[in-house]
């Protein structure tokens, strides 16, 4: 009985931990070093390659899989938009403002396009399959990486081994958190992550030189052109279904 009781304290004492820990990222109540920590891993995670079972034929698969089960369960293939008109609304308003409803066969038209853009859009900025894995750090006091392990893997053996393989490196650089740092504890840094890694196809507007005029033709006739303005740099992106990449984003899920 003292050892089922030993037990049974070590693992409510472990969902504690865990949703102190959690609470703690939650909260903000963690130092910036914790920032610069996930931008080194993000940084570390750059130039992954396009791994097998990621292919665009899966992306559309995945996709379609998606919004089949939302659709099912909502009626919408995004699923719920709170307070949002629906689609017949939307294009009620439109036939309205266009008088006789007439303009049934232009407003087919328009529906079509937005809802192609949508799809071009989702599609190419990875709405298909993800890899995630759960990564866990243990590190020193001054932010040496003690040990590093896979939690939960994605299903993907090269990814997970390039996930798990590129965090030393990352980390090699980053320095030692200040003193008094809030997230580091007299025992060293624990801390979990999640990294999702997914394929996108978006390129910036400005690297489309002259032998991609016949792509962006080819890409207009067809309804195909979709694009995106990206706030944080100011620039455009266009979608190019020829150079797919592989996008790591590592995000801080608890701090011990």
């Amino acid at each position: 009985m003292a050892e089922e009781r030993g037990r049974v304290g070590e693992r409510v004492q472990g969902v504690i931990d865990d949703q102190k820990a959690s609470l703690r990222v939650a909260n903000g109540l963690i130092d910036p070093y914790f920032s610069r920590l996930r931008e080194a891993l993000e940084k570390g995670l750059e130039n992954a390659p396009v791994f097998p079972g990621t292919s665009l034929l899966n992306q559309v698969k995945t996709s379609w899989a998606a919004q089949s089960k939302n659709y099912g369960a909502t009626g919408s293939p995004g699923g719920p938009i709170p307070n949002a008109p629906t689609g017949s609304e939307q294009l009620q308003a439109l036939q309205n403002r266009s008088g006789d409803g007439s303009g049934d066969y232009s407003m087919n038209q328009l529906r079509g396009r937005v809802q192609a853009g949508d799809e071009l859009q989702k599609l190419a900025g990875g709405g298909g399959a993800k890899l995630i894995v759960t990564l866990e750090l243990h590190q020193d006091t001054d932010g040496t990486l003690r040990d590093a392990k896979l939690v939960t893997l994605s299903g993907n053996p090269a990814y997970d081994a390039f996930v798990l393989n590129a965090v030393p490196s990352s980390l090699a650089k980053l320095g030692a958190p200040p003193d008094g740092a809030r997230g580091v504890q007299a025992t060293g840094i624990h801390t979990l992550w999640s990294v999702e890694g997914r394929v996108v196809y978006f390129r910036k507007l400005k690297e489309l030189k002259g032998q991609d005029s016949l792509y962006v033709a080819t890409a207009v006739a067809a309804g195909m052109l979709a694009g995106r303005f990206e706030e944080t740099t100011g620039e455009i992106e266009v979608v190019d279904f020829r150079n797919p990449r592989f996008v790591c984003q590592p995000r801080l899920l608890r701090v011990y």
